[in-house]
């Protein structure tokens, strides 16, 4: 039984990513459905991972990339639809792209445990939560997107560093060690 309750979570974090395929084709009236869909999809993977003792490694890789995949996707789609300007996309996503060049960086120099290692934090939960805000705030309260921009990218700097520290340490650790 717990091997089916294993699916479970990578089900839904690959709906996540099914949304991420289908919002730019969807009407704008459906936007906030996928929104939040995504966003129950999101924190039902994580809870049913930890209820049920099924998390893993590479469940929570392939939550991460759904999470990124949709975020990028919408923040995109909202760019081109004119919400706002495209320019503001790597800002919102600074914690991302950190997490992503340490993660390339830990392979190129075969230090995938620096990276490996890295768990989730309260910065990056931060984070996450400004960017569905944001998303939520694009489609409800258009009028209130340039607040929520400013607080969602304030957010995802703070966890880029926090991250960028994180990764650095590991990187100083393994260094003395070897």
């Amino acid at each position: 039984m717990k091997r089916y309750l294993a699916l479970i979570p990578n089900i839904l974090s690959t709906l996540r990513l099914g949304l991420a395929c289908i919002f730019p084709f969807c009407p704008e009236e459906l936007w906030i459905w996928l929104i939040l869909g995504s966003g129950a999809s999101d924190f039902l993977d994580g809870w049913c991972a930890r209820r049920w003792k099924v998390a893993s490694w590479q469940g929570g890789l392939l939550d991460a990339i759904a999470d990124k995949m949709f975020m990028l996707v919408t923040l995109t789609t909202f760019a081109m639809t004119g919400k706002f300007p495209i320019w503001w996309i790597p800002a919102v996503i600074a914690r991302d792209l950190t997490v992503g060049i340490a993660a390339g960086y830990a392979a190129l120099i075969r230090s995938w445990d620096s990276f490996r290692d890295m768990g989730a934090r309260w910065s990056g939960k931060l984070a996450t939560a400004g960017q569905f805000i944001l998303l939520l705030t694009v489609v409800l309260f258009p009028g209130a997107t340039p607040a929520a921009l400013l607080i969602t990218v304030l957010c995802s700097v703070i966890a880029a560093g926090d991250y960028g520290l994180l990764f650095y340490q590991a990187l100083r650790m393994r260094k003395t060690e070897g």
